[in-house]
């Protein structure tokens, strides 16, 4: 029998059977896409999980190094060690009082003082 001697019933459910094939073929492939979409993105989620645990702990490592090397102590020693630095003699001392619309620093007062080394070459 072929596809022109078929009733036109018989051509109604083979264009049926064969759009409802059609549709579940794409139906079928979508989910499929989809399907490895989601699995590529989890892997993707996972990678960026162990980049931010790493990264997290790098950040760890430079904040102790960071305070280390930012220690008082240290930058003290490496002034004097490399650069020859002293700590001046309290003739080199001055003392500079900040004032505030308030009054100068002290009791009741709203400034501040701070000692701070004079260039001894004047």
């Amino acid at each position: 029998m072929t596809h022109r001697s078929a009733s036109p019933a018989v051509r109604r459910l083979l264009l049926r059977t064969g759009a409802i094939g059609a549709v579940t073929v794409a139906a079928t492939l979508v989910y499929l896409w989809q399907h490895l979409a989601m699995v590529e993105l989890g892997y993707r989620v996972e990678q960026a999980r162990a980049d931010l645990a790493l990264l997290k702990h790098r950040r760890a490592e430079l904040m102790v190094e960071v305070a280390s090397l930012s220690s008082l102590d240290r930058i003290e020693r490496l002034a004097r060690e490399r650069l020859g630095m002293a700590a001046p003699a309290p003739a080199q001392l001055v003392r500079v009082i900040e004032v505030s619309p308030e009054g100068p620093a002290g009791p009741g007062g709203g400034g501040r003082s701070l000692m701070l080394a004079a260039n001894a070459g004047r």
